[in-house]
């Protein structure tokens, strides 16, 4: 049974406040216009985002070696960085890009979810 102490739950608790942090820190820096979201990959923000994404990948490696059932979970982080990350790629981002993005996070975020209530 996983409980706030086991190595499981840490792991989950640690990925799902990462990518909550990323969400949050690409929801701002992409939504600062409404029709067409101008993006600078060369930019200060940008750089330091793929950094963190970098991390959070390692951090899944992690996850993946140590919970490799986990593939649903496993799979929709993998989508929700390789877009991330080709969001902030990108000089030009759609609204329907972000849309995508968006889903694509919210599925992820219900996986954590799932997988933290189911051993509460």
């Amino acid at each position: 049974m996983m409980d706030e102490y086991t190595p499981k739950y840490f792991d989950i608790a640690q990925l799902e406040y990462l990518c909550e942090k990323l969400y949050t820190e690409c929801e701002l820096l992409l939504n600062e216009n409404t029709q067409f979201a101008v993006n600078d990959p060369t930019a200060t923000e940008s750089l330091l985002l793929n950094d963190f994404i970098e991390h959070i990948a390692n951090v899944g490696i992690n996850y993946r070696i140590k919970y490799s059932q986990d593939t649903a979970l496993i799979e929709a982080l993998d989508q929700f960085l390789d877009h991330s990350s080709q969001l902030l790629g990108n000089y030009g981002v759609t609204p329907k890009e972000i849309k995508e993005w968006k889903q694509l996070s919210d599925t992820l975020f219900q996986y954590f979810n799932k997988t933290i209530n189911k051993y509460e």
